[in-house]
Formats: structure tokens, C-alpha cells, sequence
């Protein structure tokens, strides 16, 4: 089966994590990333962002074109990420 390349669970350092320094991006520059059809990891640059395709869901376009091409992306950490974009954008305000 043909593979997509993509992250399969949030890093430690991932931005979408609820764990991460609160503030750190800035709530502009979270609204943009949160605003954007994909994300790409921020170590590994090559790769879909887990956190972005979990928060995001099938508001994520790689998210889609997976579903469109039938193929299982084996995301977990669900729990790990924020529940919406909205509360990830907070997160992050200053």
C-alpha cells in the first residue's frame, strides 16, 4: 500500500501539544498556522505535521487527500493536542 510522508504522533516539541510553553508563537502567528490547509513538521521538513493534521482534522488537506486516496495515516496522540484551533490559538496568545 502507498505511503504518505507524515509525522504519526505529535513530537515533544510540537507546537499543537497541550503542553507547550504557553505564548510561544504568538497568537498571530498560531492564527496563521491554524488558518493554513496543511502544516509541515518543524524538525522534519519533509513530513506532515502530526499535531496540525490531528487539531485540524478533515480541515487539514493532507488529511483529505488521504481519505480521497484510501490511505490510513495511523495518527495518534489525540490526547496530546489541543481540542480545536481556537484553544490552540489561545494558547499561544502573549
Amino acid at each position: 500500500m502507498a505511503k504518505l510522508p507524515h509525522i504519526k504522533k505529535p513530537c515533544r516539541d510540537c507546537p499543537f501539544r497541550k503542553d507547550t510553553l504557553r505564548g510561544w508563537l504568538g497568537e498571530a502567528r498560531m492564527g496563521e498556522i491554524m488558518a493554513a490547509d496543511s502544516f509541515v513538521c518543524h524538525k522534519k521538513t519533509d513530513r506532515q505535521c502530526a499535531g496540525h493534521m490531528l487539531v485540524k482534522g478533515d480541515d487539514n488537506a493532507f488529511v483529505r487527500l488521504a481519505g480521497r486516496l484510501s490511505i490510513p495515516l495511523e495518527l495518534s496522540g489525540d490526547d496530546l493536542v489541543f481540542d480545536s484551533a481556537d484553544a490552540c490559538i489561545q494558547h499561544h496568545a502573549k
